[in-house]
């Protein structure tokens, strides 16, 4: 296997996770550059995702052709997941830990940061029963349920509870 840029640039970031204390934003970028490529994946090409043109690590498209670099994919991926923190960081007034806001941030990058609002309420109460029933309930893709969101909401509450 001939080792890309993009293999570097991985493997740095789990090495950094190791031994990195860094500023919250920083831990935070290190959990999210591995979580979500881990349930993403990456396509180089367009394809249609539901309501829009997707490729990279699941960022829109600018239409049905062309390619992305991993590189470019992954940039735009956290170009997004801070711009989402950004968003959602003054209307959570509980404190949480790097893991709670990676699953929160992988929500939002999944189902928009308009569905993120919605659970926010639940996470400012502290109650996370409540909260994982309400994250449970986004499955569902063109009405019906999709077991690749089953399975991604479940790693999310793992990533959370962690």
């Amino acid at each position: 296997m001939k080792i890309k840029p993009v293999h570097i640039v991985l493997a740095g970031v789990g090495l950094a996770a190791l031994w990195y204390t860094g500023s919250f934003t920083d831990r935070l970028v290190t959990v999210l550059a591995r979580f979500i490529p881990s349930v993403e994946g990456f396509r180089s090409v367009p394809y249609w995702d539901e309501s829009r043109w997707s490729w990279g690590y699941g960022t829109a498209a600018p239409g049905s052709t062309g390619t992305i670099s991993r590189e470019q994919a992954f940039s735009d991926m956290l170009s997004y997941l801070l711009n989402d923190y950004a968003s959602l960081k003054p209307r959570v007034n509980r404190s949480l830990n790097v893991s709670q806001w990676a699953a929160l941030l992988s929500f939002s990058y999944n189902e928009g940061v308009g569905a993120a609002y919605k659970i926010v309420p639940l996470i400012n109460e502290g109650d996370d029963n409540a909260l994982a029933d309400k994250w449970r309930e986004y499955v569902y893709a063109g009405g019906v349920v999709n077991q690749n969101l089953v399975d991604r909401r479940e790693k999310e509450l793992d990533l959370w509870f962690s």
